[in-house]
């Protein structure tokens, strides 16, 4: 018990020091007003979202999934004491224009794990995102972390190109939630890079140990629940989202 707490506070001391927070919310959209929506977020976009001093929002349409063609909406911040924050002037333009065009769904709120997260030399702004959400048992965050680690550590040694960004949920999921999003051009350039597995894999085995892909990657299998792995496709979309910092 006492290994269990310790892998939790550890864990969200990893992902809450010196890292940005998101807060997310689903929009879904009937197709007849994927237009009107879409114009409106970007009208509002531009007058309340675009300036340094104004708030942060990114809008991404979902690709894959249940909920494909609809939006993803998140706000970025330094710290979670911003969204104590109103605006007003924003949020009243977003009602009356944005409002009646979707049906808002959940809330959560996520932190940018920079202790796992892979940054390249050379950033790319690209806007393709894969994405694999993971469920992780409470009595094996360790194996999980272990693996995300690991292929961080050989990302830097293949100076991949790609970013990979990780995320751990804090508040509005049940359980261990944890995104891991490639940063890719599109859909070609992310073949591109699954091409590169097998030098991965041999690289990984030659900094940690022969075999030892296998056994991480079945510990990473191991610790997680039912359920727990999931991909998904998303878009970012420039003209409905702020600049990039």
């Amino acid at each position: 018990m006492k290994q269990i707490i310790f892998a939790l506070i550890t864990t969200l001391f990893l992902t809450t020091a010196q890292s940005q927070v998101i807060q997310s919310r689903r929009l879904d959209v009937d197709p007849a007003d994927v237009a009107k929506f879409e114009a409106a977020v970007a009208k509002k976009n531009q007058m309340y979202n675009s300036k340094d001093d104004q708030a942060r929002w990114i809008t991404f349409q979902i690709m894959t999934g249940p909920y494909a063609y609809n939006y993803i909406r998140t706000q970025v911040a330094e710290s979670m004491s911003e969204f104590d924050v109103l605006d007003k002037a924003g949020n009243d333009f977003w009602q009356k224009t944005v409002g009646p065009l979707h049906t808002s769904v959940g809330n959560r709120i996520w932190a940018v794990n920079t202790e796992m997260t892979y940054n390249p030399t050379v950033a790319k702004q690209v806007n393709h995102r894969r994405i694999i959400y993971y469920n992780v048992k409470d009595d094996k965050l360790n194996d999980f972390w272990r693996y995300r680690e690991r292929a961080k550590k050989i990302w830097e040694e293949m100076e991949m190109e790609n970013r990979v960004g990780v995320m751990t949920c804090l508040s509005g999921c049940d359980g261990n939630w944890v995104q891991v999003r490639f940063h890719h051009k599109d859909f070609t350039n992310e073949e591109e890079a699954w091409e590169n597995m097998p030098a991965f894999a041999e690289a990984y085995n030659g900094l940690f140990g022969e075999g030892s892909y296998k056994e991480d990657l079945e510990r990473l299998r191991n610790s997680l629940m039912p359920n727990g792995r999931r991909i998904r496709h998303h878009k970012r979309l420039p003209e409905l989202s702020s600049s990039w910092r």
